[in-house]
C-alpha cells in the first residue's frame, strides 16, 4: 500500500506511489512477457542455433573452434612399438625349420603432430603438410633404445625381391655380392638404429654402384624404418582437405596435388575418404574410408555395431573384408595386389615402398588366413590386436581410435640367388605398432552439449515460458487482492496513533 505522513505534501506522495506502481507493472507484466517471448523464440529457432554452432565446430577456418585442434593436437598421443626378435637365424638355410620370434616391447613414444604450410583456397578446401615428432618415454617403456633386435636384413630381402625378374646372370652377380659382403640374411641392430637413427648397410652402397640396380635403390644413405622422418615437414606429403563450409568437412580431395595414386591402378588408386583426423558428418552404416599415406591407398573399414563411449552413442568400424580381401570376395580389390595376390589378411604395399617386399597385416596376423601363421613360430593373435574406430555419426567426430598394424617383409624364394633359393616364401614379421586415442573428457562434454542442443533449447524455452506465466499469475493475484490504489485523502482522514500510545 502507498502511504506517507500527512504532514508531507500531496504531490510528493503521488510521485512515490506512481514510481512504485510503475516498478510493479514492469515486474508484473513486462518481465514475464520477456521471459515468455524469449522462450518461444528459443524453441522456434532451436534448429537454426544448432546448425550455427554445428557449422562453427565442424569447419576449419581461421578463428573457428576446430582450427586450433586441427593445427596442433591439443592432447598427448602415444605410439607403442613392438618388435619381433628372430631367435633362430642360424637355421635360415634349413627350409624345414620355421623362423621363430619373440615379441619385445612396448617402446613408447610421445607423438606431437602439427600442421604446417597451411593454405586456404577459394574452393573451400585447405592444403597443409604434417610435421610429426616422436619423443621416447623412458618411464613407460620396459626396454631402452639400446636393446638389440635380430631380424631379417631388410636391404638384402628387398634386393632379392627386386632381382626376382632379372636374368640369371644378374642374379648370380647379386648373389656373389650378398655372400661376399654379408654372408648371411640376418642382422642385429639397436632399436634406435633400426627405427629412427638408421644404420649403414654395405649393400646400399653396392646397389648404388651397380648400373642394373642403381635405379631400384631408395635415395637413402642409411636404413631405418623411420629414418629422417622425425620432425620432417615433407615426409607425410601434402594434403588437400574440405573445410566444411561448402565442402565435406575432413574429406580428402588431393594428396601431393594428385587425385589418383600412381601406385595402384583403376579405382584402387583413387584418393578418397577422410584425411584422418575428421570424418564427414551424417555417417551411415556403410563402409568408412580413410586415406593412408603410409600405404599410398585408401583403407576401408566395415561397420560392426553401435557402441557407447562417455555417454555418447557411436558407430564402431573395424578392418574387415573390404580391406583384407584380395579379390575373392570383392573382385574390384584385385588391383590392390600389385601383381602378387596373397591369401586373405595381408596387403601388398611393395610399390609404395620403393619396390621393397612390404606387406601389411594386423598384429600377429590376426584375422589373416592360417597360411601366414603356419610359416613361422611365435605368433599369438587375439582380439586385442584389432584395428577399429568409434565415430559419432551425426558430427563424424572420432570418439576412440585404436590403430594397430604390422609390417612384414616377404622373403621370397629366388632361384639363382644362393641365400634365397631352395626354400619356401616366408612373410617375416618385423614390428607392429599401436596407437590408442580417446576423446578427452572436456571435449566429450562439449560434443554431448552440441548433440543435445536442440533438446536443451526446448527445455530452456519451456522453463522460461512457465516462469513467465507463474510471475504474471502472481502479479494478477496481488492486483486483485491488495489495495494498491488507495487514494491519498483516505489516508489523511485516518487517525494516526502514536507508536507508544494505546488507542482509547
Amino acid at each position: 500500500m502507498c502511504y506517507s505522513h500527512p504532514s508531507k505534501k500531496t504531490n510528493m506522495f503521488d510521485d512515490r506511489c506512481k514510481t512504485k506502481k510503475l516498478r510493479f507493472i514492469v515486474c508484473a507484466f513486462i518481465t514475464p512477457l520477456v521471459f515468455i517471448s524469449s522462450g518461444i523464440i528459443l524453441i522456434i529457432l532451436r534448429t537454426l542455433i544448432y546448425n550455427g554452432l554445428k557449422s562453427e565446430v565442424l569447419s576449419v577456418t581461421p578463428g573457428s573452434k576446430s582450427y586450433e585442434i586441427f593445427k596442433k593436437t591439443p592432447f598427448d598421443i602415444y605410439l607403442d612399438i613392438y618388435f619381433f626378435n628372430w631367435t633362430n637365424p642360424e637355421e635360415f638355410s634349413n627350409p624345414l625349420v620355421k623362423p621363430k620370434f619373440e615379441e619385445i616391447g612396448p617402446f613408447r613414444f610421445l607423438e606431437v603432430m602439427e600442421k604446417t604450410n597451411i593454405t586456404f583456397h577459394d574452393n573451400s578446401t585447405v592444403s597443409y603438410n604434417r610435421t610429426r615428432r616422436w619423443y621416447f618415454d623412458k618411464e613407460f617403456s620396459p626396454y631402452d633404445l639400446h636393446t638389440p633386435i635380430t631380424s631379417i636384413n631388410p636391404v638384402a630381402a628387398s634386393g632379392g625381391y627386386a632381382m626376382r625378374h632379372e636374368s640369371i646372370w644378374t642374379k648370380k652377380l647379386f648373389s656373389i655380392g650378398i655372400r661376399s659382403i654379408l654372408g648371411r640374411m640376418d642382422m642385429t641392430q639397436s632399436v634406435a638404429n633400426v627405427f629412427f637413427d638408421g644404420y649403414e648397410d654395405p649393400l646400399i652402397n653396392l646397389g648404388k654402384s651397380l648400373p642394373f640396380v642403381k635405379q631400384k635403390v631408395p635415395p637413402m644413405d642409411k636404413f631405418g624404418w623411420f629414418y629422417k622422418r622425425n620432425g620432417s615437414n615433407e615426409w607425410d606429403g601434402r594434403y588437400n582437405m574440405g573445410t566444411g563450409s561448402q565442402t565435406k568437412f575432413g574429406q580428402l580431395y588431393k594428396y601431393n596435388n594428385m587425385e589418383h595414386s600412381p601406385f595402384f591402378k583403376d579405382r584402387c588408386g583413387d584418393i578418397r575418404g577422410s584425411a584422418g583426423e575428421f570424418f564427414p558428418a551424417g555417417l551411415g552404416k556403410q563402409p568408412l574410408e580413410l586415406f593412408n599415406p603410409e600405404m599410398c591407398r585408401t583403407i576401408v573399414f566395415d561397420y560392426v555395431e553401435e557402441e557407447r563411449k562417455k555417454m555418447i552413442n557411436g558407430y564402431k568400424f573395424t578392418l574387415g573384408d573390404h580391406f583384407f580381401d584380395n579379390g575373392t570376395i570383392y573382385p574390384e580389390n584385385v588391383c590392390y595386389c600389385s601383381g602378387d595376390c596373397v591369401p586373405y589378411g595381408v596387403m601388398n604395399i611393395s610399390l609404395c615402398r620403393y619396390g621393397s617386399p612390404g606387406f601389411v597385416s594386423l598384429p600377429h596376423f590376426y584375422k589373416a588366413d592360417p597360411y601366414f601363421i603356419n610359416l613361422v613360430d611365435g605368433m599369438k593373435p587375439s582380439k586385442k590386436h584389432d584395428f577399429y574406430m568409434i565415430i559419432e555419426p551425426t558430427t563424424g567426430l572420432p570418439l576412440e581410435v585404436s590403430a594397430r598394424l604390422q609390417i612384414n617383409l616377404l622373403v621370397k624364394n629366388v632361384p639363382g640367388i644362393g641365400l634365397l633359393e631352395d626354400r619356401n616364401d616366408v612373410f617375416f614379421p618385423i614390428f607392429w605398432f599401436e596407437q590408442v586415442v580417446e576423446v578427452p573428457t572436456k571435449y566429450s562434454f562439449g560434443l554431448l552439449f552440441l548433440l543435445w542442443l536442440k533438446e536443451i533449447c526446448i527445455l530452456t524455452g519451456l522453463l522460461m515460458i512457465c516462469s513467465g506465466i507463474i510471475i504474471m499469475s502472481i502479479a494478477v493475484y496481488r492486483i486483485c487482492t491488495t489495495p494498491l490504489w488507495t487514494r491519498p485523502e483516505e489516508i489523511y482522514n485516518k487517525e494516526l496513533v502514536p507508536l507508544n500510545q494505546e488507542k482509547r
